[in-house]
C-alpha cells in the first residue's frame, strides 16, 4: 500500500519536476549521502509533513494552541530535511577543500617522478579514500567512455559549487596546454589554498565571541523573555483582568522566537563565512532549540508560580 502511494506521488512529481530540477536535486541528495530517488524523498517528505500535521492538529486541539503553532511546525518538517541535505553536502564540500592542499603536493610529487597528468590522477585514486577522490574516479570514469578529461575535470567544480576546484582546474588545464612546469603551478597553488585555510580559520577564531553571544540571545534570552511574557498574559487573565492580548501573543512570540533563530542563523553564516547560505545549517539547530527553551521557560514558572 505505502509503495503503491510513493509510486503514484513520484509519477506525478515526475511531471511537476522537469527532468534536469529532478537531475539537480538528485545529485544533492547522493551528495548528502541518501541513496535515494529524488521523488521517492520529495514523496515520503510530504507523506511524512501530513501526519505530523494531523498529529499537531490533534494536540492542538487539546491544548488549546494557535493554528500558527501547528502551521509552523508542520513547515518545520521539509524545512529541516532540506537543511540537512545543504548541510551534508556543505560539510562534504569543505572536506574536498580541506583535501585538496595536501592533494594536489602528492599530485606533484607524481608528476615530478615521470607520470603524466591522468596517470598522477589515476595513480592517486587507488591509494587515497575521501570526498575529493570520489569525485576524481567519476571524472576518470566519464573519461573511459570517451569524454574529455579536462571537461570532466570542470564539472567536478560545477557540481559541487566550489570556486577553488574552479579556478584549481582552470589553471592546471591550462599549464597542461601551454606547456608549463605543471609540478611546480600545483605547489603553488597547493600553497595559495593553504594560506587561505588559515586564514579562514583565524578568522572564525576571532568572530567567535560574537557568535556566541548570537546564539545565546537567539536559543536562550529571547525565548525565555517571550516565554515569561506569555506566562504573564495568561496570570492576568487568570485573575480576572481584560487582557486584549490574551489570544495575540502566543501566536506572535512564538513566531518572534522562529524568525529570529532563522535570521540569527543567516547572521551567522555571514559573519563566520561572508556567506549567508552557508548559516542555512544552523537553521536545524537553532529553531528547535529555541522553540524547546520557549516552552520550558512557562512549563518551569508555572510549577514555581504555581499558575
Amino acid at each position: 500500500m505505502f509503495n503503491k502511494l510513493l509510486k503514484i506521488m513520484g509519477n506525478y512529481i515526475k511531471i511537476v519536476l522537469s527532468d534536469k530540477t529532478i537531475t539537480k536535486i538528485q545529485q544533492k541528495v547522493i551528495g548528502a549521502d541518501l541513496y535515494i530517488k529524488t521523488e521517492d524523498l520529495i514523496s515520503v517528505t510530504l507523506i511524512v509533513t501530513l501526519i505530523f500535521f494531523l498529529i499537531m492538529t490533534i494536540i492542538s486541539t487539546i491544548l488549546n494552541l494557535s493554528f500558527l503553532v501547528v502551521l509552523m511546525s508542520t513547515l518545520s518538517i521539509p524545512v529541516i530535511v532540506s537543511a540537512y541535505i545543504y548541510y551534508k553536502n556543505q560539510k562534504r564540500l569543505d572536506n574536498i577543500e580541506l583535501d585538496l592542499p595536501d592533494y594536489l603536493r602528492q599530485l606533484s610529487a607524481l608528476i615530478k617522478v615521470g607520470y603524466g597528468l591522468e596517470s598522477a590522477f589515476n595513480e592517486l585514486s587507488t591509494t587515497i579514500n575521501n570526498s575529493l577522490n570520489d569525485e576524481i574516479k567519476r571524472a576518470l570514469l566519464e573519461t573511459s567512455f570517451g569524454r574529455p578529461f579536462e571537461e570532466s575535470l570542470m564539472d567536478i567544480a560545477q557540481r559541487n559549487n566550489s570556486n577553488n576546484l574552479k579556478h584549481t582546474f582552470q589553471i592546471i588545464i591550462y599549464s597542461k596546454e601551454s606547456g608549463g612546469n605543471l609540478s611546480d603551478v600545483l605547489e603553488s597553488i597547493a600553497n595559495d589554498l593553504t594560506d587561505s585555510i588559515m586564514l579562514k580559520r583565524e578568522r572564525k577564531a576571532g568572530v567567535m565571541m560574537s557568535v556566541m553571544f548570537l546564539i545565546i540571545s537567539s536559543t536562550i534570552a529571547t525565548p525565555f523573555a517571550l516565554g515569561m511574557i506569555r506566562l504573564y498574559s495568561e496570570f492576568i487573565a487568570q485573575i480576572g483582568k481584560p487582557n486584549p492580548l490574551e489570544n495575540v501573543i502566543p501566536t506572535a512570540s512564538m513566531g518572534y522566537v522562529i524568525i529570529q533563530s532563522v535570521l540569527v542563523a543567516i547572521l551567522i553564516g555571514i559573519v563566520m563565512y561572508s556567506d549567508s547560505k552557508k548559516g542555512i545549517k544552523y537553521v536545524i539547530i537553532l529553531v528547535p532549540l529555541s522553540i524547546l527553551v520557549y516552552y520550558c521557560s512557562q512549563i518551569i514558572f508555572k510549577g514555581i508560580l504555581g499558575v
